[in-house]
């Protein structure tokens, strides 16, 4: 039976018998395959491609603007330990903890776009209507707007007024129906005010 070396790998937890294995198997392999310029070696070490991001970059620097870097855990206000860049989860899925290490701003930035993208954007554009006849700077607004205020705004209750504006494709009164969305009379009234505005220039864009 061939042994599929992939499978063996995937489960190697540097445990005495497998370090031992794996002395073996290299006791036994022509020495054209144990050197650094060996083609395996190489393509093993090559670094992943990156690939393009879906969220326009002027989106991203306004969420990191108004979301604010905090490389240690935080409680966001309602209890929640956050991290980076006003994330509650790491890109794997695990949820943030108070005891987690702290984050570079680099990794924090490389955070919030996979989740921006991933649990945000791929919602936005299968929720809200007319997404493809939007503008970069639109769908970018929407980004932000949703990032503050929740993946799943649109048709949600408290949300009427800018839902029905996307669906009836009103879009000289989103500016407006943004301006609601300010938690009047609160502390953080004023830092949604600013980024409520920003939305606005980048929806206007």
């Amino acid at each position: 039976m061939t042994i599929n070396l992939i499978d063996f790998f995937s489960y190697f937890k540097g445990t005495p018998n497998q370090k031992a294995a794996i002395a073996m198997l290299a006791e036994v392999m022509p020495s054209s395959l144990m050197v650094d310029d060996a083609s395996w070696v190489e393509k093993f070490r090559e670094p992943e491609p990156v690939p393009d991001s879906a969220l326009p970059p002027a989106a991203v620097d306004l969420i990191c603007e108004f979301e604010g870097f905090v490389p240690t855990p935080y409680n966001d206000g309602v209890g929640v330990a956050t991290i980076g860049y006003g994330s509650t989860f790491y890109s794997d899925g695990r949820r943030v903890d108070y005891s987690d290490a702290a984050v570079s701003e680099p990794e924090a930035r490389q955070m919030m776009e996979s989740i921006a993208e991933k649990d945000f954007w791929n919602v936005l554009k299968t929720t809200v209507p007319y997404w493809e006849e939007m503008s970069d700077g639109q769908r970018g607004a929407l980004l932000s707007f949703g990032y503050n205020l929740g993946a799943h705004f649109y048709g949600s209750p408290g949300f009427n007024t800018v839902s029905a504006c996307l669906r009836d494709r009103a879009w000289d009164e989103v500016p407006n129906a943004f301006r609601l969305y300010v938690n009047p009379g609160t502390p953080v009234e004023a830092g949604l005010r600013r980024r409520r505005e920003a939305e606005i220039r980048l929806w206007n864009s």
